[in-house]
């Protein structure tokens, strides 16, 4: 039984896969610089052998690699988007600065892993540079999910007519960017999931969350949305299934984020 259960969510991972054109990405060094922002600039690290463990080997690819190289223009905001898919639910963090292949494998996580082992999770995560830089920066999105590592890099050049001057934040009122979001989230019925909505904005933004039949969620004893703005949904059942919106709005805009929930079936039951 458990093992049509995991079946039921291969092939549901298989087919968005496939229909969702994900390109599946493997190793080049992370600080490789090209005018391509389709070239590979990925890593991953030596995958462990997991334990207790609804699938038989953590797995985590990219979809979509930030590019290998920006230039920032005079008052432009930089926006490096990252996104990945894998087993149980995927983590992503920034880190600023060259460093060293070693450091990145053994770099503590500030995303609070989450216990599900049965889910598969495609996320997105973006870094936002709201300030004038005076040099050269690198910045390494570093994804995680149980035992398996996987990170890309891009060097951001500063305007010509700022380097070597003090760096300062762009003054003034920002629109709501969602900088972390999951695009698809797929999980037995009866587990508990936490769709993530952080966002980047000045002054802060309010949340709101619209469900599957595009009215706004009231909090009740299965939909709770998180002071940080998450949406906690308990006991996921199979009229849960469907786009869920993310909505950021504060005085200067908004921004929207969608995510598909797709409670799978436990053949346990």
């Amino acid at each position: 039984m458990q093992m049509e259960a995991e079946m039921n969510l291969h092939v549901c991972a298989l087919a968005l896969l496939l229909f969702g054109s994900i390109a599946t990405v493997r190793g080049r060094a992370v600080d490789l610089v090209d005018d391509s922002n389709d070239v590979d600039n990925s890593i991953e690290a030596e995958e462990e052998k997991p334990r207790n463990r609804a699938f038989e080997a953590d797995w985590l690819k990219f979809t979509k690699t930030p590019p290998t190289k920006l230039q920032q223009a005079d008052g432009a905001t930089i926006e490096i988007v990252c996104e990945m898919m894998g087993s149980q639910v995927p983590s992503i963090q920034w880190v600023v600065g060259h460093l060293p292949r070693s450091e990145l494998d053994d770099l503590d996580s500030n995303q609070v892993a989450e216990e599900a082992p049965s889910a598969i999770v495609r996320v997105r995560s973006s870094h936002i540079i709201d300030h004038v830089l005076s040099e050269a920066r690198t910045y390494t999105c570093v994804g995680r999910t149980g035992s398996k590592t996987i990170y890309a890099s891009t060097v951001v050049h500063p305007p010509r007519s700022s380097r070597l001057t003090p760096e300062k934040t762009y003054p003034g009122a920002q629109k709501p960017r969602i900088i972390y979001t999951e695009k698809t989230h797929l999980d037995l019925m009866g587990s508990n999931i936490q769709l993530p909505c952080r966002v980047h904005a000045r002054p802060r933004a309010e949340v709101t969350w619209l469900n599957n039949e595009n009215k706004e969620i009231v909090q009740g004893h299965r939909h709770r949305v998180l002071p940080n703005g998450d949406l906690l949904i308990s006991e996921i059942k199979w009229e849960d299934m469907g786009n869920y919106k993310c909505i950021a709005r504060n005085v200067v805009g908004k921004d929207t984020a969608d995510t598909f929930v797709y409670p799978v079936l436990n053949e346990e039951d």
